[in-house]
């Protein structure tokens, strides 16, 4: 007979991990675009970096207008 704990325990554990995993992704992703923005910000000009920031911003609405929120379904 199985025991339906053990089973729900095990999912627990693979759910907490994989959760532990995308957490500790995201932060060293934030971490390293703070660290690129200070890198880029320091060696490039004023308006260089103005620009930069422009296309980051663009390209963030094209990506959000071009999925629509799909890439967190499971489809």
């Amino acid at each position: 007979m199985i025991d339906v704990s053990d089973e729900v325990s095990q999912a627990l554990q693979k759910i907490a991990r994989g959760t532990g995993i995308v957490f500790a992704g995201t932060v060293i992703s934030m971490l390293l675009g703070f660290f690129s923005r200070a890198v880029i910000a320091r060696y490039f000009k004023t308006s260089q970096y103005g620009v930069y920031s422009l296309a980051l911003t663009i390209i963030s609405i094209d990506i959000t207008l071009a999925t629509l929120g799909f890439q967190i379904s499971d489809f």
